[in-house]
């Protein structure tokens, strides 16, 4: 069952605990190194949870969900951190085009160096989806490039049929549905009134009551998306602590959410249905333990039921 938080979130993060937090992963190599994870059999393990890749699929249940909307799949990718992903391009279309989604989005970190502009289109140049592909981007996609080559990469995208939407939002009039995308969070580059601006603008023309999908890479932006209202939120950042000794929370997530204990799965919080990605790749240490890559689908429906979930 999803976890649910229903009130304001009260707790204070303190400057002094965020930047304690910084280098995330870091703090995870650490544990690769005192905790004997050396043996054979549990680097085995990370192994096999670094290259096996799983499917998340979902019902999602809506009382007005647009009757366009009804069956309908969105694929959500995110953190693919391709500068040192080993899983194959053949792996990830197999994986997302077996369930023939509607709609695909990435939700942030895909590259982080120049020279992986040129690892895009054999990664995302294949994957398609009849009602769109549309991407926003997270800290790693800001990090080291300049503003020409930042906005080669934003091209490239484009060229490669993949919609960029930097606090900007683009609505599908066949779906009735509006998709929101706010900018990377973790680098304060998110706008959120901005990326709403058009849907509010709009809101006098519409009959019916459209559905709003956004995305964005981290989950700081949560406060502000509850005050604007979103039917569903994609996220990603956390990768699910990526390095998670069984039984027990990951050490480091970079998210306010994080440290309340909601860094990956389906939550409803503030009343706002979110989904936080675990990624596909990795950050720091080429490896993963106990926190598998995933591909996230949502099959929309009409209805009051509870979530359903499988994993594949």
């Amino acid at each position: 069952m999803p976890k649910k938080l229903t009130h304001p979130l009260a707790k204070k993060v303190s400057r002094r605990n965020f930047f304690r937090g910084i280098g995330g992963f870091i703090a995870n190599h650490w544990l690769l190194s005192s905790i004997p994870l050396a043996g054979a059999g549990v680097l085995g393990w990370a192994e096999y949870d670094t290259l096996t890749l799983k499917r998340q699929e979902w019902d999602l249940y809506y009382p007005n969900l647009p009757a366009a909307l009804e069956g309908k799949t969105i694929c959500q990718l995110s953190d693919l951190h391709l500068e040192t992903l080993r899983i194959s391009p053949k792996n990830i279309y197999e994986s997302v085009m077996a369930e023939k989604p509607d709609l695909l989005v990435i939700t942030g970190d895909i590259i982080s160096t120049r020279t992986d502009l040129d690892k895009l289109d054999p990664y995302l140049g294949g994957l398609t989806a009849p009602y769109g592909n549309f991407v926003v981007l997270g800290n790693n996609d800001y990090s080291h490039l300049s503003r020409t080559l930042f906005k080669r990469y934003l091209q490239e995208l484009n060229n490669i049929g993949w919609t960029p939407l930097l606090n900007d939002a683009a609505f599908l009039p066949n779906l009735n549905l509006w998709v929101i995308g706010i900018d990377d969070p973790a680098t304060a580059h998110d706008e959120v009134d901005l990326a709403y601006q058009k849907v509010f603008s709009s809101q006098q023309l519409a009959t019916d009551p459209p559905f709003r999908l956004v995305l964005a890479h981290s989950t700081d932006c949560l406060d502000d998306v509850a005050k604007n209202g979103a039917d569903l939120l994609l996220t990603g950042h956390t990768h699910g602590g990526q390095i998670r000794l069984p039984g027990f929370d990951p050490l480091i997530t970079n998210t306010y959410l994080g440290d309340l204990g909601f860094y990956e799965g389906y939550h409803v919080i503030n009343g706002v249905p979110l989904y936080i990605n675990t990624g596909i790749g990795e950050s720091m240490i080429p490896l993963r333990f106990n926190v598998p890559p995933e591909i996230a689908f949502f099959t929309l429906r009409k209805g009051n039921a509870e979530p359903g979930h499988q994993t594949s």
